[in-house]
């Protein structure tokens, strides 16, 4: 009986194509009357049959509802997080364009036969379909634009890339638009595939360029609090550098070597900000100055370091 009460209803509401029902008039209320009305007219009948029959009638009429309105975007975004969920599910945290963070559970992509698996990896960037639900979304569809996978080759690449999206992850807001910051992660993940440069070197730079991008940005141009000139010898600290007549309390130290190599990193632009010649002492220096600041501004450690 409940099939046929849901079949009358959708088969007088739209029609059925490769098992979805499909609405004409594209109203979830008018849907919902001409629901009640069928099953009101057979309400002496429904109320004859068992518990479990009725509960089942009411489930399939609430899941037809759902599938004939369910709401699908198309976004491009890269995976920064992705957690276990129940036997075979996963959920991921995606960094999408226009859209920033988004929720979405991929159903069955733990399953060595699911077509969701190889896109359900972290730092996968594709063009994801996605089906709205309650508080979050769920995978539809997806094709892969660039996996990343060189990464997973090398331990201290991969733990820089688990640092610069964990700096996303825990900055961006759900459905605010952050294109910047997506494109400065795209490209410090290129630069990590490549492995021409230490990854403590792109991992700082991508730091950087992130409280650039933040409107956090230090100054590196001269004393923050004198204006004076700086080069050697000069200490950086939560606005920037400082010359050595007004030392704060929480400050580095910083050669002339790692102020040439933050201004470079602040000031180039974002496809030549990581390609510059530093020394071991001068990516050590680079390295704590980023931390410093990150440190300076935000709460939480990252679990990356």
């Amino acid at each position: 009986m409940c099939h046929r009460l849901i079949s009358r209803i959708c088969r007088e509401n739209g029609e059925l194509r490769n098992g979805h029902y499909l609405s004409q008039e594209g109203e979830l209320e008018q849907f919902t009357e001409h629901a009640d009305m069928i099953i009101g007219e057979n309400l002496p009948i429904l109320m004859q049959q068992p518990l479990k029959v009725k509960s089942h009638c009411w489930f399939a009429f609430r899941h037809s509802a759902e599938v004939l309105f369910v709401e699908k975007i198309k976004v491009r975004g890269i995976v920064i997080r992705e957690y276990e969920a129940g036997e075979s599910d996963k959920r991921l945290t995606v960094f999408c364009k226009e859209h920033g963070r988004l929720m979405v559970y991929a159903r069955g992509a733990r399953k060595p036969t699911s077509k969701f698996l190889s896109v359900a990896q972290m730092f996968t960037y594709a063009d994801f379909v996605l089906t709205k639900g309650r508080g979050f979304y769920s995978l539809a569809q997806a094709d892969i634009i660039e996996s990343f996978y060189p990464l997973r080759e090398d331990y201290d690449r991969l733990m820089a890339a688990y640092q610069v999206a964990e700096v996303c992850e825990k900055t961006l807001w759900d459905n605010l638009e952050s294109d910047k910051l997506l494109l400065l992660l795209l490209r410090a993940l290129s630069v990590l595939v490549k492995g021409d440069l230490p990854p403590t070197q792109i991992s700082s730079v991508f730091l950087l360029r992130f409280f650039d991008v933040f409107g956090l940005r230090p100054q590196a141009e001269a004393c923050v609090i004198c204006n004076a000139g700086v080069e050697s010898g000069a200490f950086l600290c939560a606005e920037g550098l400082v010359c050595r007549s007004h030392k704060p309390a929480r400050s580095i130290l910083m050669s002339a070597g790692a102020v040439s190599a933050l201004r470079f990193a602040l000031d180039s632009e974002l496809k030549e900000s990581f390609f510059f010649a530093a020394s071991d002492n001068v990516i050590v220096e680079l390295t704590k100055a980023a931390l410093l600041l990150w440190e300076s501004h935000f709460e939480w450690k990252l679990k990356s370091l």
